[in-house]
């Protein structure tokens, strides 16, 4: 039979490791992690205004406009665009027509306040199938 004392150190155990386990789940739902979203899902859904989203789109051709240090560009996918904000260093990559990822808070459900932009490589710098002959 277990005694008192065994019971009692067993409770505080488990207490602490439920304490952990919310604490950890409590944290990574309210964290800044951003889940990656499609141009057409943030414009459509308003419960994502005011809270950290990653997406991705095309850069509309002729839509970059450089203020200062500040720069506006729009975004699209599959007939959809958002207009992003963005204060910093772009990569060497930006440019017209360029898929771009955007990571910041959406504002409004057409326009993001990025705090990072990222490119993908352009199709140039992808290895090659070799052909068989």
């Amino acid at each position: 039979m277990v005694d008192r004392k065994s019971q009692t150190r067993l409770l505080v155990v488990t207490i602490i490791i439920l304490g952990i386990v919310s604490y950890m789940i409590y944290n990574s739902s309210t964290s800044s992690y951003a889940y990656f979203k499609k141009v057409g899902e943030v414009t459509a859904d308003s419960s994502l205004i005011g809270k950290s989203i990653r997406v991705g789109g095309k850069i509309v051709k002729n839509s970059i406009v450089q203020t200062g240090r500040r720069y506006t560009f729009k975004i699209s996918e599959q007939g959809k665009q958002l207009t992003v904000v963005y204060s910093g260093q772009l990569p060497s990559t930006f440019g017209d027509e360029v898929y771009a990822i955007a990571e910041g808070k959406l504002v409004s459900p057409g326009m993001l306040e990025a705090k990072s932009v990222i490119t993908r490589c352009p199709s140039k710098y992808e290895s090659k199938k070799a052909e068989v002959k």
